[in-house]
């Protein structure tokens, strides 16, 4: 059993950041309590310990490197530290768990402002002279100070990650605009909205479908409650306004093959654009969990 629920949580962390090498769960993390890091060697730019069964190790440096002697020092470049060494969780995604204001012996403002800097490598990272050092590249980790307060875009569910969902594109998704925090002056009494959405598919991961490329809007466009009447806002008379929609059945007509639908990117905009303040300027992309 034990086992069994490992293993969800592995392959939810993997696929609800696909396509990143490193981050940490959850997020937003509580630095003062255990997190884990992940990173996907196969993501990584250095494919040098891609397939490894040799124990991998960290080495950092940010926001603090500690001096030899200290029980957390990274050993030498021969010899790592075994205080330092990862977690295998199959098909080369690898974890370490921390409490990071601890284990770096520093504040969270340091954290902050400084991210967490490694590298993984084998124990010994020399390597050889024809392939290289057994190392990855350095990978970075910034982590954003908690926001508090109103927040102008979010959704329901929330978000699991920083930007990944915990439900399905089979699932009812809402987009909430709060329009009363609005700094263009031009959208602060207006009314007609639109979330204009569009999809990421397929196994590349790379191609969208879309009503209306939210990205590349060209004049043709302007005309939006023409185009895309599906996706008008709910005015819920409180300088708020809502869209609720299931991915899969808002994009089946663009879909007929029935791939995959991995992300969802939206913009909210106004039923006639006249120009740029008639669009509001955020657009964010959620990412959902792969497990259907």
């Amino acid at each position: 059993m034990k086992k069994s629920i490992l293993f969800s949580i592995i392959s939810f962390a993997l696929s609800s950041v696909y396509g990143q090498k490193i981050w940490l769960a959850p997020d937003p993390v509580n630095l003062d309590d255990s997190v884990t890091i992940w990173v996907d060697i196969k993501k990584c730019e250095r494919q040098q310990l891609v397939g490894s069964t040799d124990p991998l190790y960290m080495w950092t440096w940010n926001p603090k490197e500690h001096a030899v002697g200290h029980p957390l020092n990274n050993g030498t470049w021969g010899a790592s530290n075994e205080a330092l060494k990862f977690t295998s969780a199959g098909n080369d995604l690898w974890f370490y768990r921390m409490v990071p204001t601890k284990f770096y012996e520093c504040t969270k403002a340091d954290l902050y402002s400084k991210g967490i800097s490694i590298l993984l490598k084998k124990k010994d990272g020399a390597g050889t002279a024809a392939a290289g050092e057994d190392k990855t590249e350095d990978l970075i980790l910034k982590i954003d100070a908690p926001v508090t307060g109103p927040r102008k875009l979010y959704s329901f569910p929330g978000l699991f990650l920083k930007d990944s969902l915990s439900t399905s594109p089979a699932d009812v998704l809402t987009i909430y605009y709060d329009r009363n925090i609005e700094t263009n002056d031009t959208l602060k009494d207006k009314t007609d909205f639109y979330c204009v959405v569009k999809a990421r598919y397929g196994a590349s991961n790379t191609e969208y479908i879309y009503f209306i490329d939210i990205d590349k809007l060209t004049a043709a466009d302007k005309g939006v409650a023409g185009v895309v009447p599906q996706m008008k806002m709910t005015d819920l008379n409180n300088g708020k306004f809502r869209f609720s929609f299931i991915p899969n059945r808002l994009f089946a007509n663009k879909n007929p093959n029935n791939l995959k639908i991995t992300s969802v990117k939206f913009k909210i905009m106004r039923g006639y654009i006249r120009k740029t303040y008639d669009i509001v300027a955020e657009s964010p992309e959620y990412w959902f969990n792969s497990c259907e």
